[in-house]
């Protein structure tokens, strides 16, 4: 489980930080460090940038708001139930999350080209991204005491 995730403020277009209102998840770590923006799983309207195709969105992160009852009521997806096809049924297409930084156990860590994420649409046609996770690395999961993490694009950590 992958508790949130930054990135930094001058990556996200003007238009898209001002027609999601994201303000208030925009954070200085200290005195003359670049703003970030913390996109956190665990508040009332979860939310990631995700790229679909060449544009870059902001999209629901999962569906823990209860907002669609088609969708499963989670944020994440295993790499193994996608190999098993249990997520063929929702089309689920893989996206990139383009994220600078992870929260796991109150731990921050850098990532170095973003994470992989599946994208689904809802009874509606509103879209949702899940976190693609997978077992973790004996380093990651030293560093944070966790069995599973996010899929990284590249050579991840």
């Amino acid at each position: 489980m992958c508790a949130g995730f930054a990135l930094e403020r001058r990556s996200l277009p003007d238009t898209l930080f001002a027609k999601h209102a994201l303000e208030s998840r925009l954070v200085t770590r200290h005195a003359g460090a670049e703003p970030e923006i913390h996109f956190l799983s665990r508040t009332l309207s979860p939310l990631l940038p995700v790229w679909i195709g060449r544009e870059l969105h902001i999209i629901e992160w999962g569906n823990m708001g209860r907002s669609s009852a088609k969708l499963p009521r989670t944020f994440l997806v295993t790499l193994e139930s996608i190999t098993k096809g249990l997520w063929n049924a929702l089309h689920a297409e893989e996206v990139e999350i383009p994220v600078s930084l992870g929260l796991e156990k109150g731990v921050w860590f850098h990532i170095p080209e973003g994470v992989k994420g599946m994208l689904v649409s809802d009874e509606k046609g509103s879209p949702h991204v899940y976190l693609l996770r997978q077992p973790a690395s004996h380093y990651y999961e030293v560093m944070t005491r966790q069995t599973y993490m996010p899929v990284f694009l590249g050579a991840g950590i």
